[in-house]
């Protein structure tokens, strides 16, 4: 059994963060059984120093994290566990599939740097979804390190606009590279982790900005309906969360 560390959120409201997504669509891939833990922002710290304290604990104090309890073994960072889920399991369908492991570190490399600053939006609205346990301590960090409040950072006309058409962009250049693929995912037929990395941000973008928004609509249909269909190919990975 895999302990797996996900951020909480208000119900209904399961899995929101981008980073801890990808580790979950890997899990979900291998079909390793897993138990989700959730923590509350306060926590983060605390807990993870504690299950992690081992020799050769956590890279960072961040979520995602998993503690493989078959060996001891505690792993953050999503492409870090990625790597070693494949290297522990290999009988396991794979994250990086053999052979790819250099595309798919330029295709992570080049979608991060790519990836519209859609983060303005997110800051406000953020706090909207989370527990009471997480409000506070989510609002006083980041309002000290932005040297603003949430609601100052929010963009509005033209600032909007220009974030907007960037993210349309970014689509834009995701579905060109997608278009020369055999299949639906990224290696053709099978899900491997460049999928699970923009799959991920999908799920970010539908969760914060909602599912009924102009703009999650304008993404979700755009590129001829490209990103919605692959969020739904890959919800269709079965869960073996306990």
């Amino acid at each position: 059994m895999i302990t797996f560390y996900d951020l909480a959120a208000k119900e209904p409201i399961k899995h929101w963060s981008s980073n801890t997504w990808k580790t979950r669509y890997v899990l979900d891939l291998k079909k390793l059984s897993y138990k989700t833990v959730y923590l509350e922002f306060s926590e983060l710290k605390s807990v993870l120093q504690r299950v992690g304290g081992q020799p050769g604990g956590f890279v960072s104090l961040t979520v995602p994290a998993i503690v493989d309890n078959a060996t001891g073994s505690a792993v953050s960072d999503s492409y870090q566990i990625a790597e070693y889920l494949d290297k522990q399991y290999p009988d396991t369908p794979k994250a990086f599939p053999s052979g790819s492991e250099a595309l798919q570190a330029a295709f992570y490399d080049r979608f991060n740097l790519a990836r519209p600053p859609v983060a303005p939006i997110f800051y406000g609205r953020i706090p909207n979804i989370l527990n009471q346990g997480s409000i506070g301590w989510y609002r006083d960090t980041h309002e000290e390190w932005l040297g603003k409040s949430l609601e100052e950072v929010y963009p509005v006309g033209e600032e909007l606009a220009e974030i907007m058409r960037k993210t349309e962009e970014f689509f834009n250049m995701l579905d060109g590279w997608y278009s020369h693929s055999g299949g639906p995912y990224f290696m053709g037929k099978i899900p491997s982790f460049a999928d699970f990395a923009l799959g991920a941000f999908l799920q970010l973008l539908k969760i914060i900005l909602g599912e009924d928004s102009a703009e999650w609509k304008s993404i979700s249909t755009g590129n001829n309906g490209r990103w919605e269909k692959l969020l739904m190919d890959l919800g269709k990975l079965a869960c073996t969360e306990s």
